[in-house]
């Protein structure tokens, strides 16, 4: 995003909400260097209001990590995320640089800066055609590093590629893979080791409210702003059908009335025939990405990621209505 566009995003952003958070993503958003970065601080500085809150995160592949990032990172108080899907022949499958090759060794390399200069970061273990087989693996490593992760499932839409459809899972397949992780970690009994989403299921089963956007169902609190200015729903929503539009030529305010006129309009019809099924509190009608590119559905009930989230969500409750204190 060259400066003119950020300087546009960031006046945009920060002139409708007392609180922003910007999440700098993809590509591998390293690359620019840590002035690039400095000087969106500095831009954020220039248009932040009286008592307005803003606050930074990164999610990166972590093979860029060095010193200068460390210190950059550390003194202004970014968020972090990691991408890495597991052990070596795991991540390695999807995760190769330009010229064919793992990256595994320099994630690692960038992990462990991280936990050297004592800074915390959370993991993105994407799971996908390839991993799904391995869920001892992916637990035994991240819990012998004593990294937390996130296990997100690898989806595709009808215009993604074909090397997106050839790495997406199925829902079912999902779940099982979920269910696995669950028990596991139910197992060890260590608070200080979170898997995501499963503490989010359990949050919501017990009644309280999940921390991750797919359990929450507030997707108009997020857009995902294109290198042009364009905006989209979320970063799994890049594509034409989805623009919301361009913030050189709209203002943000009129975005997010598109937002609810149009595109929302048809999650709350979503979201109302949902009301009636018992896992509602937990599910809130999930990601909108996994209604299979579909923005027009009225029901989900009976589609297959629909089917799949309603065992993932009895197994699980069945698996802790032991422990206490779960809704039913």
């Amino acid at each position: 995003m060259d400066e003119p566009t950020l300087r546009e995003v960031v006046n945009k952003c920060l002139a409708v909400a007392p609180n922003v958070r910007f999440i700098w993503h993809g590509g591998e958003p390293m690359i620019p260097g840590v002035g690039y970065y400095e000087n969106i601080l500095s831009i954020c500085e220039e248009f932040r209001r009286s008592n307005q809150k803003i606050s930074h995160s990164i999610q990166t592949n972590g093979t860029l990590i060095n010193q200068s990032w460390i210190q950059f990172l550390s003194k202004n108080k970014f968020g972090v995320g990691v991408s890495i899907d597991g052990p070596a022949h795991i991540h390695n499958f999807a995760r190769i640089d330009s010229a064919g090759q793992g990256t595994f060794e320099r994630v690692m390399r960038g992990i462990n800066l991280l936990r050297e200069n004592e800074l915390k970061f959370g993991t993105v273990a994407v799971v996908n055609s390839y991993s799904v087989n391995y869920p001892d693996e992916i637990f035994d490593f991240f819990y012998n590093e004593g990294i937390s992760f996130n296990a997100n499932p690898c989806t595709a839409n009808p215009y993604d590629d074909e090397e997106m459809k050839t790495l997406a899972i199925n829902p079912f397949d999902y779940t099982k893979f979920i269910v696995h992780l669950a028990n596991r970690w139910l197992e060890t009994d260590n608070p200080h080791f979170r898997v995501g989403p499963i503490d989010d299921i359990i949050k919501g089963v017990m009644g309280h409210q999940p921390r991750l956007c797919r359990f929450r169902g507030q997707c108009f609190l997020y857009v995902t702003i294109d290198s042009n200015g364009d905006v989209y729903p979320c970063d799994a929503f890049l594509n034409k059908d989805y623009l919301f539009g361009n913030l050189w030529s709209s203002e943000m305010t009129e975005i997010q009335a598109i937002q609810q006129s149009g595109y929302y309009s048809g999650r709350a019809e979503v979201e109302e025939a949902c009301r009636v099924c018992e896992w509602y509190q937990v599910c809130k009608s999930g990601c909108m990405r996994t209604w299979e590119g579909n923005k027009n559905i009225e029901n989900p009930n009976g589609m297959d990621f629909c089917e799949a989230r309603k065992l993932l969500f009895s197994q699980i409750h069945a698996r802790i209505a032991p422990i206490g204190n779960v809704q039913s």
